[in-house]
């Protein structure tokens, strides 16, 4: 199963996220206590201030997640889990920066990769939540990089609504469902 989850910043998306990993999770451990919860995260400790961010996301989480940080590659940490496993990508946003900015992938290479985490969890039969940022709602910036920031999210988020089975949008922590319900 896969599950998109998009907002803006401060939307209340990851909170809805992490709450639906560990639904899925709790339910799938009714039915083989061998799954797990994962938690992919792809933000870097850059400074103080991100540092004690991520200090107290995976306090708030607490020990039923295993966080996992990759900024980079995630088709070999996705091809580790098994069948009804919960992982939870978060932020797609983050990772197409780390991905643009620091590796110089084309728009090709982000959409081949993307599908493969994609497939993956296909053909693992595994339930990927994917977190994302809506940041193309308003006036189109006139910086030529931002602009192609922006347009490769999009194109990324479309690409991955028209494979999920769930596709929601968060705002104001209310979900509004663009593509299937729970």
């Amino acid at each position: 199963m896969i599950f998109f989850i998009s907002g803006g910043a401060r939307s209340g998306k990851s909170q809805f996220a992490e709450q639906t990993a560990l639904s899925y999770f709790y339910q799938m451990k009714e039915e083989n206590h061998r799954v797990s919860l994962h938690y992919i995260a792809t933000a870097k400790k850059s400074d103080d201030e991100m540092a004690e961010r991520i200090r107290i996301h995976q306090h708030d989480r607490g020990e039923t997640w295993h966080t996992i940080e990759e900024y980079f590659h995630l088709e070999p940490i996705l091809s580790k889990f098994k069948k009804g496993d919960v992982i939870l990508i978060d932020c797609l946003t983050i990772w197409v920066s780390n991905v643009m900015f620091e590796h110089t992938r084309t728009m090709e290479e982000m959409e081949e990769r993307v599908n493969r985490w994609l497939s993956i969890a296909r053909e693992k039969q595994f339930h990927l939540l994917l977190v994302s940022n809506d940041v193309n709602e308003g006036i189109p910036p006139i910086d030529d990089v931002v602009q192609r920031y922006m347009y490769a999210l999009q194109r990324l988020h479309s690409m991955i609504v028209q494979q999920s089975d769930i596709a929601v949008q968060v705002q104001a922590g209310i979900p509004l469902y663009w593509k299937g319900e729970i």
